[in-house]
């Protein structure tokens, strides 16, 4: 990319007044991207005065766009820690920054938006721990899940006050702790990594959640009794993910259950005999599906 291009971007961004307005945070994610871009193009031409005078302008345009972030970030964590925000009310919050229209069927929830840099400024307010167990065959590394495929759940699974909702392979917990807020049942985290554990208690706790609990279990292994609906983004494949299905499996045949798939796993839910889809539809990698035991 041309320095002139990158200069013209920079400016059209530093012009920007509605970078300012606290809902466009998808705008502002969008800039301070192409901030980080431009201090990598500055690591490899340094001594150029012109890249350095585009730097110094990056920089007070982040911390400017840092400020509205921080601001909105701090008023929503201590609307959600009082309790002052109804579960109706919270939701038409993060409904504001989402590209997700809500109550959409068919959404294809492709990358992250603005709603997902709101939950995690609101949620990792400290700094992410890294893995300390070995990396084992067949489980795939932390990603989270789009923060929009929650909505996209709780919108067509409408739980009851009665369900308890597990997320298998619940990662820092961002689905464990969205599901409690928003839809006030049981909400546990299936999760191997124990420093994944700890954070994520250490999240919960702070917000005052009391209904959520994080598991440190292979999803192999765990205690799935309680479970009345489970949330899979891919977390294992192969024969690792078989072994939790039938375990699912053995679960429906005591109850019957609600199991949602996101990402490549979705194709293995669709081949259990013994789940229906309520979607026949979505079996997509980038959609929600959604499925009752039989």
């Amino acid at each position: 990319m041309r320095l002139d291009a990158i200069d013209q971007e920079l400016a059209a961004f530093e012009g920007d007044a509605t970078l300012e307005d606290e809902s466009n945070l998808d705008a502002r994610v969008r800039a301070l991207d192409f901030i980080r871009f431009l201090q990598e193009v500055a690591r490899t031409r340094q001594g150029d005065d012109r890249i350095a005078d585009m730097q110094r302008r990056a920089e007070m345009l982040h911390e400017r766009l840092a400020r509205v972030n921080d601001r909105l970030f701090k008023r929503v964590r201590q609307r959600i820690r009082s309790g002052d925000w109804t579960r109706d009310e919270l939701r038409r919050e993060l409904d504001r920054f989402t590209r997700y229209p809500p109550r959409q069927p068919k959404f294809v929830h492709i990358g992250f938006d603005g709603l997902d840099a709101l939950i995690d400024g609101i949620l990792q307010d400290r700094p992410q721990p890294a893995p300390t167990l070995e990396h084992v065959s067949e489980m795939i590394d932390y990603q989270p899940s789009p923060a929009s495929v929650v909505l996209d759940l709780l919108d067509h699974v409408e739980p009851s006050r009665d369900d308890i909702f597990y997320d298998l392979g619940s990662g820092l917990g961002r689905v464990v702790i969205l599901v409690s807020l928003l839809a006030g049942i049981a909400s546990r985290g299936i999760e191997y990594q124990p420093t994944f554990c700890s954070y994520s208690r250490e999240v919960a706790a702070a917000l005052g959640l009391t209904e959520v609990a994080f598991v440190n279990s292979d999803a192999r292994s765990a205690d799935l009794s309680e479970g009345t609906i489970f949330y899979l983004f891919t977390p294992f494949t192969g024969s690792m993910l078989q072994t939790v299905l039938g375990r699912l499996y053995q679960e429906s045949q005591r109850r019957q259950i609600t199991i949602c798939t996101y990402g490549p796993c979705t194709r293995d839910a669709f081949a259990q005999p013994w789940l229906r889809p309520l979607d026949p539809t979505s079996n997509h990698d980038f959609r929600l599906a959604i499925f009752r035991s039989v």
